[in-house]
C-alpha cells in the first residue's frame, strides 16, 4: 500500500500540466514556440508552451501564446503560472470591416519568426533558455519552484548532450 502511494506521488511529480486555450471569437488560430498548434478551443500541454529545446530564432517566442483571427488584430499573450492553473480565455481586437481573401491570406502568412541561419550551438541555447526562464522568474511570471523545475529540465537535456528534449 504504502509502495502504490509513493509511485502515485512520484506519477503526479513527473506529470507535466495542460493548458486549455478560448478565445473570442472562437476558431482564432493558436501559435506556440514550435508553430501553428491548432484553433480554439484547444488544450496543449506545458511542454508545447515551455519545451526542453527550441530554435534560437524563436526564442522570443518562449512562453508566448499567440492567437490569429480573420479580422482581428493578432494577440501575443505570456503564460503565466496561473494560467496553468486554470483555462486561458483571450479576447482579440476585432474591426467590424469584412475582410477580403487576399487580406486574410497575407495576415496569416506573415511569418513571426526570422529567417534561420544556420542550426545555433547547443550549449548557447541552453544558455539562451536558461536566460529566459531568469526573465520569466524576475518578472513574476513563474514561481521560484516552477523555474526550479524548469531549470532540472534544461540541464538535465543539456547532460544528455542529445538535444532533443526528450531527457525530462
Amino acid at each position: 500500500m504504502l509502495l502504490a502511494a509513493s509511485a502515485s506521488v512520484h506519477a503526479q511529480a513527473l506529470q507535466v500540466g495542460t493548458l486549455r486555450i478560448e478565445s473570442t471569437p472562437s476558431a482564432a488560430e493558436v501559435e506556440l514556440i514550435g508553430g501553428k498548434a491548432g484553433t480554439t478551443p484547444l488544450t496543449v500541454s506545458e511542454r508545447d508552451i515551455y519545451p526542453n529545446s527550441y530554435p534560437d530564432a524563436r526564442a522570443a517566442l518562449y512562453g508566448m501564446v499567440t492567437l490569429r483571427h480573420a479580422g482581428c488584430e493578432p494577440l501575443q499573450h505570456r503564460v503565466t503560472l496561473d494560467d496553468l492553473k486554470q483555462d486561458l480565455h483571450l479576447r482579440l481586437d476585432c474591426v467590424a470591416a469584412k475582410v477580403t481573401p487576399a487580406a486574410r491570406a497575407a495576415a496569416t502568412s506573415t511569418a513571426v519568426s526570422p529567417p534561420t541561419a544556420s542550426p545555433p550551438d547547443l550549449p548557447q541555447q541552453r544558455l539562451r533558455q536558461l536566460q529566459v526562464l531568469q526573465e520569466l522568474l524576475d518578472e513574476g511570471l513563474i514561481s521560484p519552484a516552477e523555474e526550479q523545475r524548469v531549470r532540472r529540465r534544461i540541464l538535465q537535456t543539456g547532460a544528455g548532450g542529445d538535444g532533443t528534449g526528450s531527457g525530462g
